[in-house]
């Protein structure tokens, strides 16, 4: 058992989920488009300069973007593109990661209020979470068209907490990407990492509370940890359908 880790539980009164890469399993199609899309204009996403793009804003994978191709590319016109490929992928159905649900029925169940803290925009954020019947267990949520700066600045996680009433240091962070974590672990949540396509950095290994192959991992762990997670300081409880 992760003795820093039953510490944190036993303290946090919300978890703060990532969406992309973390609740679902979603990162795969956002390369897939952004391939497509650069694709229409003669360009390609190498896999390096796509990983950059995790966790980050689809004005900030631009960006990134003219890191590799030079700023004379059209990048917007390319956003857009990569949008409408992702929208007909999405349109498909997006898988739950393994465990997701089970986390966030855990945590619910223990009385702790669940946030929401992703890059993606609230229309689209909201439409996904949905279709994977996991828009309800959230108590509050900020998406990455309601924040100045995204990841890897800490100001969603920062509007998160506030939304959720308690404060960041009272909040269990749970991220996929290096990008994100920083975001978390900014903001000043007790950040765990559940790695998907992109591999954690030395310094996030070094400061994740913990760090779980799989949701499935972390909902078995935090399934023997009932008596900390009895400590918790919120009595209310979210409902999940």
């Amino acid at each position: 058992m992760n003795r820093r880790f039953a510490e944190a539980l036993g303290r946090v009164r919300a978890v703060i989920f990532d969406m992309d890469g973390t609740l679902l399993d979603s990162e795969r199609l956002s390369q897939k488009a952004w391939a497509a899309g650069a694709r229409e204009f003669g360009l390609d996403v190498p896999k390096e300069f796509f990983l950059k793009m995790i966790g980050h804003r689809t004005a900030d994978c631009a960006r990134i973007l003219e890191e590799c191709h030079g700023s004379a590319i059209p990048r917007d016109a390319i956003a857009a593109a990569s949008a409408r490929h992702y929208a007909e992928l999405v349109a498909r159905g997006v898988p739950v990661m393994p465990g997701a649900r089970e986390c966030m029925e855990i945590f619910s169940g223990a009385g702790l209020k669940i946030g929401l803290a992703t890059s993606t925009r609230r229309v689209n954020a909201e439409k996904k979470l949905r279709a994977a019947r996991l828009w309800d267990f959230f108590a509050a949520e900020t998406c990455g068209d309601e924040v100045a700066v995204g990841k890897p600045d800490p100001e969603i996680y920062a509007t998160t907490a506030l939304r959720l009433g308690v404060a960041a240091a009272e909040c269990l962070a749970i991220e996929d990407s290096p990008t994100g974590w920083e975001s978390a672990f900014r903001a000043g949540c007790a950040a765990v990492l559940v790695p998907d396509l992109v591999a954690p950095t030395k310094f996030s290994l070094e400061h994740a509370i913990a760090v779980f192959p799989s949701l499935t991992a972390l909902a078995a762990e935090i399934s023997a940890m009932s008596p900390a997670l009895s400590q918790t300081k919120n009595p209310a409880k979210n409902a999940g359908t």
